[in-house]
């Protein structure tokens, strides 16, 4: 199997295409977000691949043992029973990739390499006339080398895969939680005004994403069909990531709850902080939505224009962008901005704080001479 084919999805209309199912663009960063801690998916995955590296080195050296060659596919099936885990890869066929790299890492394809390695070296070893008449040696066939390379491609594709897999939805998940946390600094909720945030979270994200172009249907009822782009990924983190930007590109983002803590895509520019999932509590002994509860308690969901967010959205966009001219430090801007949310919050909850001092806490002299003295 072709890595590359395994993970591909189709992206139309703000909308992505995977494991014959449709889901909003952005669906599977917030997955991420909610589904990190639960099961610790990625350290388990880790503790299967934490020795690859040797059988790495053998390879890029140009020998392998057949015993640490086998014990590398028989310690990397065990990943899968943690991966369904993980959307999407619970909806791609995981038996058959289980499968796959059993027989990939099989004793038999492991003799094959040794015998490659042995023959390639021989053919190394060619003297110069052998060079210059083309005399290769015996040991040379050239249907066998095609067989190898190719093998020895789709090993080290596997490798590279799964050794970097538990990373990839670590950095993945941290930097979409620095995005979750930093998106109230945006003015409006559009991509005109979330990019810029989450290019300062991501930085420039530079991977080979190869692409085509695919007939699909809109919906299963749908008699024609429509274009969409097909992307192959070679990693988890190209995938997830590139799902956040599409999903963005229309709109689309990730905020995290007040009420129930979880995180949850938003398709639209309102300022909504609650989601419509199940609340952790009750009201009047019925189950209702975290926003229903919210408002139970009295507790409204902001509007673009309400002075404690205009002030503070006012003042991450001037520390954005003395940190984008060098007057102030990363790690100050950091500091200052987790400042002013913390200032945010209490005027959200202590009105009196919010008349009286609030704003004289937000000023640019104030909030970083607190910032200041923190991080001394």
């Amino acid at each position: 199997m072709d890595k590359t084919s395994f993970f591909s999805a189709d992206y139309r209309d703000g909308r992505v295409h995977i494991g014959g199912k449709s889901y909003p663009a952005g669906t599977f960063a917030v997955h991420l977000l909610n589904q990190f801690y639960e099961n610790d998916t990625a350290a388990r995955i880790g503790v299967f691949t934490t020795d690859n590296w040797q059988l790495e080195n053998m390879l890029r050296i140009g020998y392998v043992n057949i015993s640490d060659y086998v014990k590398a596919g028989e310690r990397m099936v065990n990943i899968f029973t943690a991966l369904p885990w993980l959307k999407p890869f619970d909806m791609l066929g995981t038996d058959n990739e289980r499968n796959r790299v059993s027989d990939l890492f099989s004793e038999e394809n492991g003799n094959v390499l040794s015998e490659y390695f042995s023959r390639r070296a021989k053919v190394s070893d060619m003297d110069t006339a052998q060079t210059i008449f083309h005399q290769l040696p015996k040991e040379y066939d050239k249907e066998f080398f095609t067989q190898a390379e190719t093998l020895l491609k789709e090993v080290n594709a596997t490798l590279k895969f799964y050794d970097r897999l538990s990373d990839d939805i670590r950095n993945a998940f941290h930097k979409f939680k620095d995005f979750a946390n930093e998106v109230d600094e945006a003015d409006r909720f559009d991509e005109e005004h979330l990019l810029p945030i989450a290019l300062e979270v991501f930085g420039s994200v530079p991977f080979p994403v190869t692409t085509e172009y695919v007939p699909i249907k809109k919906t299963s009822k749908s008699t024609t069909a429509t274009l969409a782009r097909r992307l192959y990924f070679d990693s988890y983190y190209s995938f997830v990531v590139t799902d956040f930007f599409e999903g963005l590109h229309h709109g689309h983002y990730p905020r995290q709850c007040g009420i129930c803590n979880k995180y949850f895509l938003m398709t639209s520019a309102r300022r909504q902080q609650y989601c419509n999932g199940t609340a952790p509590y009750e009201v009047r002994g019925k189950k209702v939505t975290c926003r229903k509860y919210a408002a139970s308690i009295n507790r409204k969901e902001l509007a673009a224009a309400d002075p404690v967010v205009d002030i503070y959205n006012r003042r991450c966009s001037a520390i954005r962008t003395e940190k984008g001219r060098g007057t102030i430090t990363e790690s100050f801007a950091k500091m200052a901005t987790e400042l002013a949310k913390e200032y945010k919050f209490r005027a959200l909850q202590n009105f009196d704080y919010a008349n009286k001092q609030y704003a004289l806490d937000m000023s640019r002299e104030k909030l970083y001479a607190e910032t200041d003295k923190r991080m001394r």
